[in-house]
């Protein structure tokens, strides 16, 4: 079972698209789709309703307050998923440009057990711009960075690599993964709700790679586009939340990740996944 986890506000045309796009993406998966809506003001809940698909599961938030962290992990709780079914997170602000990603993601951690995260090649939508080809973590800044940002998408960036981290954007696991990440203050499990809005994705993989000793393995192949944050910005507060997440990921990884952002751009096939 594959269990899909979408938060969205106010965002009824990005999920549309998103929708149009991921449903020809699940055909012949047994999945179930969880959306949180926090409360959207637009007419995200009746077009939700709308598509009468009992494999979408809408929960209707009361409000806005939860974070990136809380919200998964509510849904997580929601779908109560076994051991060794497979969890996506998918942000609203999503298309797919083909039917297979999802499929191949999936076959890389059937075929390798050693594999805990896979995340996916993400462009800026429209154009062939890497917004996602890996997350590698800087010396200087000690902070996580999207590697390549920006840059045009080329062979390069089609390759199977592994990294310490990918985004959380379309990140696929395990619930056996997944709710060993962090057991937090509230009781619930899942990733770290002391993060808001900023590096969850990157604890959790942290987590995965260093506490369960899995590989996080970046699916070059992809053809998605993305946003990036696109719901955060209709909420800029978020930024106010930097210095403490930063701040949360060094206490917590600093001294036990890899400052690894040189040796990826000096080479290209540095850390490839050729399994």
């Amino acid at each position: 079972m594959l269990n899909i986890f979408t938060l969205t506000y106010n965002g009824c045309d990005l999920l549309t698209k998103l929708k149009d796009s991921l449903i020809p993406s699940l055909n012949d998966i047994d999945y179930q789709w969880f959306i949180k809506d926090n409360a959207s003001t637009d007419n995200t809940i009746s077009i939700i309703s709308s598509w009468a698909e009992n494999k979408i599961k809408l929960i209707a938030y009361k409000n806005n307050l939860q974070n990136f962290s809380e919200g998964c992990n509510l849904l997580f709780n929601e779908a109560s998923p076994e051991d060794e079914d497979y969890i996506l997170l998918l942000n609203n602000d999503v298309i797919f440009k083909d039917s297979n990603s999802i499929k191949n993601m999936i076959k890389i951690m059937e075929n390798d057990s050693n594999v805990g995260v896979v995340g996916a090649r993400l462009l800026f939508t429209n154009t062939e711009n890497l917004q996602h080809a890996g997350v590698v973590i800087d010396q200087k800044m000690k902070a996580p960075l999207h590697f390549r940002l920006n840059q045009k998408s080329d062979n390069n960036a089609i390759k199977n690599r592994m990294f310490q981290a990918v985004t959380g954007a379309v990140l696929l696991t395990k619930t056996k993964y997944y709710k060993n990440v962090c057991k937090n203050k509230d009781n619930s499990v899942g990733i770290d709700n002391c993060f808001n809005w900023g590096f969850d994705d990157i604890d959790l993989c942290l987590a995965v790679k260093y506490n369960m000793e899995k590989k996080i393995v970046y699916y070059g192949k992809s053809n998605i586009y993305h946003e990036d944050s696109a719901s955060l910005k209709k909420m800029p507060t978020n930024r106010l939340f930097l210095n403490h997440n930063l701040n949360q990921f060094r206490t917590k990884w600093v001294k036990r990740c890899c400052f690894d952002r040189e040796l990826y751009e000096k080479d290209s096939n540095f850390c490839l996944y050729l399994k």
